[in-house]
């Protein structure tokens, strides 16, 4: 008999995001030139209004696990949104 899997938890620093963006923040994403030869994450994430910087890692896997979604303002639709809001529960 196998136990049955706990749900994991998601690491603090993405259920912060969440929060915020609970909290009534936007996160905002901007794209940056690449530099030759770079291979990091070429986009940048901040709250607003606060200005807060948000780390990529965070942004990413709180948008995956969809504890914040877009704001439907994509120039192609919800697949390259810049903003996003906390997800409703």
């Amino acid at each position: 008999m196998t136990k049955a899997k706990k749900p994991k938890v998601p690491p603090k620093r993405v259920l912060r995001v969440a929060e915020i963006c609970k909290g009534g923040q936007r996160l905002h994403c901007q794209f940056r030139p690449r530099a030759i030869g770079e291979t990091d994450d070429v986009r940048l994430w901040w709250f607003e209004p606060s200005g807060e910087n948000c780390g990529p890692a965070s942004a990413r896997e709180a948008i995956a696990l969809g504890l914040i979604v877009p704001a439907d303002d994509g120039l192609f639709g919800t697949g390259d949104a810049q903003t996003y809001i906390a997800a409703q529960s």
